[in-house]
C-alpha cells in the first residue's frame, strides 16, 4: 500500500484516468490512529460516492464501482474538519478490465 500525508484543514485528491467503459475501479486503505472522509468524484465533480467519514482507523475500508463512462475519477480523502490532526492513509487502488480477448488487465494506483 501507497501512504499519504492529509494535513488537518485539507484534502488529498487522487486522480485515476479510465479509458475502457464498464471496467472497475477497486479500493482499499486504512488511516493510523483517527477517522477520515472518503469519496468518489467523476470529473466536473459529480459524485460517485459522497465524501463521509469512515473508521479507517477501526477497520480496513474497501469498495469497488463499474466505471460506466471514460474518463477521471477523483479518490478523495479529506481531512478539513479535523484542526489539529494531520491523518496517515495507506491505499491501493486498482483498475481492473476485461478485454475481448480474455485477459485480465489491472492496471495500479498506489501499491
Amino acid at each position: 500500500m501507497t501512504a499519504i500525508k492529509v494535513k488537518p484543514r485539507n484534502r488529498v485528491t487522487l486522480t485515476f484516468e479510465v479509458a475502457e467503459a464498464n471496467s472497475f475501479l477497486v479500493w482499499k486503505f486504512k488511516s493510523d490512529g483517527h477517522d477520515v472522509s472518503f469519496g468518489i468524484l467523476f470529473e466536473d465533480d459529480e459524485e460517485i460516492l459522497p465524501v463521509t467519514r469512515v473508521d479507517a482507523h477501526k477497520e480496513l475500508q474497501k469498495g469497488e464501482i463499474i466505471c460506466k463512462k471514460i474518463g477521471k475519477y477523483k479518490f478523495v480523502f479529506d481531512n478539513c474538519y479535523s484542526h489539529l490532526r494531520e491523518k496517515i492513509v495507506h491505499y491501493q487502488i486498482e483498475n481492473i478490465h476485461f478485454p475481448q480477448d480474455g485477459k485480465v488487465d489491472v492496471g495500479h494506483l498506489g501499491s
